[in-house]
């Protein structure tokens, strides 16, 4: 049986390929009149008016924009943390504890991440990435090291430091402001046919189909949230050491999707 791996919310479910018709990049939903919080809206495909459900919803996450947004703000703030306990560190001949490395703070791992994970411009934003954030935020660890390998005038050094962060932190915002690229360069749509319904599902990421054999392991998800009732996980696996649940939609959420909006057939 071959099941297609998804990521939602940094966990990596299974969904069985046999009810999946499609998969697509990411497009901005149309809104409609549906009622239901969990439908994002409706998209046209082949002529088919398609709801658009995010998975995060059903399993009662933030959304991935959110997520991002928080993110953003968070790194921006660490990097002013940076400056602060580097300019002491200049100044006193403290040691100095954060990363120097670009590589190895919390930003930095979550570009080298990003970068390996798109596998295109996608919507123009590695582009972005690498003009508004890479090249000061790699400056500035540099520089970093440097600085503390080669004392020097502490005034100017400090100087190019401030300046390397400031860029740094308004490259973070500029990506805030370009959230929607941001999101749609990695969410996709799992265009999926259920119970002889067409639906979009909406994860973070799409990664690659395996073969396994089923188990016939059910449970509920009714310990994990409110919305729990619209999935359920059937098998687990371990793949490569991660563990990872194959998950099934319920008829509730078929039904949810038939009774949200009376005004678009499904």
């Amino acid at each position: 049986m071959q099941f297609l791996q998804i990521e939602v919310n940094r966990q990596n479910y299974l969904i069985n390929t046999d009810c999946v018709s499609e998969l697509l990049h990411f497009q901005a939903p149309m809104p409609t009149a549906y009622h239901s919080e969990y439908v994002d809206g409706i998209i046209s495909h082949k002529d088919k008016v398609v709801p658009i459900v995010s998975i995060r919803k059903l399993l009662d996450f933030s959304s991935f924009r959110d997520e991002q947004l928080t993110f953003i703000k968070k790194v921006a703030g660490q990097h002013e943390d940076w400056v602060q306990d580097f300019a002491h560190s200049l100044e006193s001949g403290d040691s100095f504890t954060k990363a120097l490395d670009p590589h190895q703070c919390e930003l930095g791992k979550w570009i080298d991440k990003t970068l390996a994970c798109l596998r295109c411009n996608n919507h123009g934003f590695v582009d972005l990435l690498s003009h508004e954030v890479i090249e000061c935020h790699d400056a500035l660890h540099n520089h970093g090291k440097e600085f503390l390998e080669n004392k020097g005038d502490t005034e100017e050094q400090m100087q190019e430091i401030r300046k390397n962060a400031k860029n740094t932190i308004e490259g973070l915002h500029t990506l805030e402001a370009n959230i929607d690229k941001l999101t749609s360069a990695f969410e996709q749509i799992v265009l999926m046919n259920i119970h002889g319904k067409d639906v979009g599902i909406v994860v973070d990421r799409i990664d690659k189909t395996h073969e396994l054999e089923e188990k016939g392991f059910f449970t509920s998800t009714n310990n994990m949230s409110k919305t729990s009732k619209y999935l359920q996980f059937v098998d687990y696996y371990d793949i490569e050491g991660t563990l990872m649940f194959s998950m099934k939609f319920t008829e509730d959420f078929i039904n949810l999707l038939r009774e949200g909006n009376p005004e678009v057939k499904i």
